[in-house]
């Protein structure tokens, strides 16, 4: 009998420090964490290993839900060190901000809870992204222009002579055929009177 009541106290003082041993008095919810962007299914992980562990409790609220109503998620007795706590699925909510709180029930009828606020769903609505710093822009300098002499080309000179303009005919100027006409006109002439001087003479004579 005595060694059984050895055995139940020796249980009882190791049982803790077991417990200890793995993850020591932890309640913490590692991911995701404070203002993530979380989309689909989310794997959330942590720890739970309080002393007089009984069992846990996952849930999650609206962000500014003034009501204290919370949505669980996965209860379990079975204490998790650095693992799986639960599966989130997100797709069936509205986008916007949320909180989730991990609880512990403690074997004497105490709660603990630890709380990740400000998980900020985003499956319907674009996730904004960071912008960028500014990098230097490197401004491009240029010389002033100097003033340069240029020599105006030399206009070539082509020298035009006006088309002669024919004067117009006289019409007092003697065309040849009229000259030779005139002629022979008068050497007829100047023969008949040369003729009729002649006869006129002889008639005389007789």
């Amino acid at each position: 009998m005595k060694r059984v009541l050895f055995v139940i106290a020796l249980f009882i003082a190791l049982f803790p420090q077991s417990i200890s041993a793995q993850g020591g008095d932890d309640l913490v919810i590692v991911s995701p964490e404070t203002g993530q962007v979380v989309q689909g299914l989310v794997i959330v992980s942590g720890t739970v290993t309080v002393l007089g562990f009984s069992s846990y409790e996952l849930s999650f609220a609206y962000g500014d839900d003034q009501t204290g109503t919370w949505f669980t998620l996965q209860n379990s007795s079975l204490p998790v060190f650095e693992g799986e706590l639960g599966t989130w699925d997100t797709t069936t909510l509205t986008d916007g901000d949320y909180i989730l709180r991990l609880r512990v029930f403690l074997l004497d009828g105490s709660i603990q809870e630890t709380i990740v606020p400000d998980l900020r769903v985003r499956n319907y609505t674009p996730v904004p992204t960071s912008t960028p710093a500014p990098t230097a822009t490197v401004v491009a300098q240029f010389a002033a222009p100097t003033a340069q002499l240029i020599a105006p080309a030399l206009a070539t000179v082509t020298a035009s002579h006006p088309t002669p303009t024919p004067f117009p005919p006289n019409p007092a100027g003697l065309l040849i055929p009229s000259i030779s006409g005139a002629l022979g006109r008068g050497a007829i002439l100047a023969l008949l009177l040369i003729l009729g001087v002649g006869l006129i003479l002889r008639l005389r004579r007789e």
